[in-house]
């Protein structure tokens, strides 16, 4: 079960923000449709209860003259012509009325009307007459409301007023008990007798409707306001909760540590991490963001060390930069001194004049050595498909002739995957071809008879490896032998910039040059070309 809950809390938490938006507005929805209508119903219900007294004073009534009250009654039709009787009812929600205590807002009207008409034998309605009425003596409409002797005491609404009621009784039964006296053989003639005396039936019967109060109306209205309102409350109100909750529980924790990141970022403070451990939405944002930062970060730290290259390729110019200054200096002072004693010779003019000139050449070749270096930091790629023949035989070339001219021996050998395959190669041919040239050359200077190097292609990388027989790699030069004017035998035309050169073009190329001493003794140099770099373009 344990597991089960965990897995359910992993889904939810892995969720995209649409699907869990719609959760949680479904199941706040839900909320709202049941808390609606228990609300609305309780104050439907209020409502009622607040108008139920009313309702218990409102219908059908008979007037008990001798209690004076007004008695739940219904009604029953005796024939088909709609003579009604009105008959007291035993078991009823309603309360019988006391006729003294009703205020003049009560409603009272007759609901009296009796239709009533005989037929003659010839005229019945049972097929041998022709089934139409007798208009005379025999026929009565009994229609109290309208009667003129009962008409006084209504009042100008049309309705009786509580106060009316017992002589208005009185009365409609005395003009009933005097129609029943008339027509003794009539069926509705029984029922003279109940209109003077106390019966639980009566031929007269009344509506009645009792007003609710002011303040039952009022909170009645309350209540009917409330139960509309409900719906709509609810409703919003759980749209309003399963917003900031959604927003609490999924955005706000994503939001702020994408501003905090953002903020970092704009202050230039790089050494953090974006985390957001969720596969959403804001998960994938901030994946992106650590990204961006990485990116800006490796940036930063290439210009950090663009920038420390160039001051300490600066402080080294400037240092190795005294020594043929010192020594133009020295010789024109020496130059001068002759010329003010006026003893110089013209084998020292010439001898000094060579000098300066040896000086300013060593000067020469030392600024376009600088030139070339800086040109280096802006030089970039430009990889091309090329056979692997191809570019093996341009480098069996270049060291062939560089090892001719040290009157030394030189030779390329393949690794056995590429001496089967020869895969094609995507490379800068310049760029392998320089650090080749660099390499081989700064081989030949301390090998002593022999420089032997080797082509590889694994990881996506052709590999370079030069080994020669000499001496090997001090622990310094292992440490610093990539370092701009950094030599062990400095000289005149060398200014110990060749491997840091063979570096830099390495770097330029999305690889790397390594130093190390072989087992058997003498030097290595490995250089690394990458064939697939999406970073070689970047500055």
């Amino acid at each position: 079960m344990a597991r089960v809950k965990r897995t359910l809390r992993e889904r939810w938490r892995n969720a995209s923000l649409k699907t869990s938006f719609m959760v949680y507005m479904l199941g706040f929805l839900v909320a709202a449709l049941v808390l609606s209508t228990v609300t609305g119903s309780m104050f439907a219900t209020l409502q009622n209860q607040a108008t139920e007294d009313a309702s218990e004073g409102t219908g059908l009534f008979i007037y008990d003259a001798n209690a004076g009250l007004l008695q739940p009654a219904r009604s029953v039709q005796l024939d088909e012509q709609g003579s009604t009787l009105y008959v007291q009812t035993a078991s009823d929600y309603r309360n019988p009325l006391t006729v003294s205590q009703l205020n003049e807002s009560t409603h009272i009207s007759d609901a009296s009307g009796h239709t009533y008409t005989t037929y003659s034998a010839a005229e019945s309605p049972d097929g041998e007459g022709s089934g139409e009425s007798v208009e005379g003596d025999n026929s009565f409409e009994f229609a109290l409301a309208s009667d003129s002797d009962l008409a006084l005491f209504w009042n100008d609404e049309g309705y009786l007023p509580p106060a009316n009621l017992a002589a208005y009784d009185a009365a409609a039964r005395l003009l009933f008990a005097e129609w029943a006296a008339a027509h003794p053989d009539d069926p509705l003639a029984d029922f003279a007798r109940a209109s003077t005396s106390r019966m639980p039936a009566s031929p007269v019967g009344y509506y009645v409707y009792s007003l609710p109060s002011p303040e039952a109306r009022a909170l009645s209205g309350l209540f009917g306001l409330l139960t509309f309102l409900m719906f709509p409350l609810w409703f919003g109100v759980c749209i309003f909760a399963a917003a900031r909750r959604f927003f609490r529980m999924r955005l706000e924790p994503g939001l702020a540590v994408l501003d905090e990141a953002a903020t970092k970022i704009g202050n230039q403070d790089l050494n953090f991490h974006v985390a957001y451990n969720r596969n959403d939405e804001l998960g994938h944002l901030a994946t992106s963001f650590e990204t961006m930062r990485a990116s800006l970060a490796d940036s930063q730290r290439a210009l950090w060390r663009t920038a420390e290259e160039r001051k300490r390729l600066n402080a080294a110019f400037a240092h190795d930069l005294r020594t043929p200054l010192t020594i133009l200096k020295g010789k024109i002072e020496l130059l001068d001194a002759h010329v003010q004693a006026g003893n110089a010779s013209r084998e020292q003019l010439e001898a000094s004049s060579a000098a300066l000139a040896h000086q300013v050449e060593r000067l020469e070749r030392y600024v376009a050595a600088m030139s070339g270096l800086q040109k280096l930091e802006d030089r970039t790629a430009t990889p091309e498909t090329l056979a692997f023949d191809t570019v093996a035989a341009g480098l069996d070339d270049i060291g062939r002739g560089l090892a001719t001219a040290a009157h030394k021996q030189f030779a390329l050998s393949l690794s056995p995957g590429c001496d089967v395959a020869r895969p094609a190669l995507h490379v800068d041919r310049t760029i392998v071809g320089e650090v080749a040239e660099n390499l081989i050359n700064n081989a030949l200077r301390f090998a002593h008879s022999r420089v032997d190097a080797r082509l590889d292609v694994s990881e996506g990388a052709l590999t370079l490896v030069v080994d020669d027989d000499g001496p090997g790699f001090s622990a310094a030069a292992l440490d610093h032998g990539c370092a701009p004017f950094f030599s062990e035998t400095p000289s005149e035309n060398h200014f110990g910039l060749g491997l840091n050169i063979a570096s830099l073009l390495c770097e330029r190329h999305g690889g790397t040059l390594s130093l190390e001493n072989r087992p058997s003794g003498g030097a290595r140099a490995i250089a690394r070309f990458a064939m697939t770099f999406p970073d070689v373009d970047r500055p």
